[in-house]
């Protein structure tokens, strides 16, 4: 499988708040389309994606955006200031669980990540800053990238594609992505609070770590 180009999903003017929603696992049908639909007049949802746009403040999806990543969707990304934030959503044993919520913590200015468990589903939630020359720019893979690391549906929304990628590997007990958050954001005077070891470095799936340790700002 090989990503020959992506158009970019929404261009912010950094006074809204923005947010693209992919369903990775299992398309909508039209009972949840319109359920989607209902929550705002200008959402259009497809069988796999929605977006929200807000220019005023004090509005939002109604109920918020949890709510539509525990019934509805696998991946999310919101823009709103300046402040993006990233939610990955999976089925996932007690075990892993557990492991995966050791990887919670808050640096400055809350950038870090949260971990919601819903029944045996559970939510990665990564509040961070991003590259916004990664987000002008196509999302590729080049000649040398191994096409098998590239697995389940693809988007033509960049940031959104590689958010798959993360999740599958999340799924896979892949870690290291959200081990570049905390080497971006924590506190090094805290990292045995962390509880967690060091993932281990291996060459599968290292260009979609690198990719998404670029897009961190």
């Amino acid at each position: 499988m090989r990503i020959i180009s992506i158009r970019k999903g929404f261009t912010s003017d950094h006074s809204s708040t923005s947010y693209e929603f992919l369903a990775v696992d299992k398309a909508l049908g039209k009972e949840e389309r319109a359920k989607v639909a209902s929550l705002s007049s200008r959402a259009a949802p497809t069988s796999r994606r929605v977006s929200f746009v807000y220019n005023v403040d004090g509005y939002d999806i109604p109920g918020g955006w949890q709510k539509l990543m525990e019934e509805y969707y696998d991946v999310m990304y919101e823009e709103s200031y300046d402040w993006w934030t990233f939610a990955l959503a999976f089925n996932s044993s007690e075990e892993d669980l557990e492991y995966l919520s050791k990887y919670e913590f808050a640096g400055e200015d809350d950038l870090g990540i949260e971990v919601e468990i819903i029944g045996n589903r559970v939510i990665v939630v990564i509040y961070c800053r991003v590259n916004m020359a990664y987000i002008d720019d196509p999302y590729d893979y080049d000649e040398d990238d191994d096409e098998e690391e590239v697995v389940g549906f693809v988007s033509e929304d960049g940031l959104l594609n590689l958010l798959i990628q993360v999740r599958q590997q999340l799924m896979n007990r892949d870690y290291r992505t959200l081990y570049a958050v905390w080497e971006k954001y924590g506190d090094p005077d805290e990292e045995d609070e962390l509880d967690i070891r060091i993932p281990e470095d291996k060459e599968e799936g290292k260009n979609i770590v690198e990719q998404f340790r670029n897009v961190l700002n």
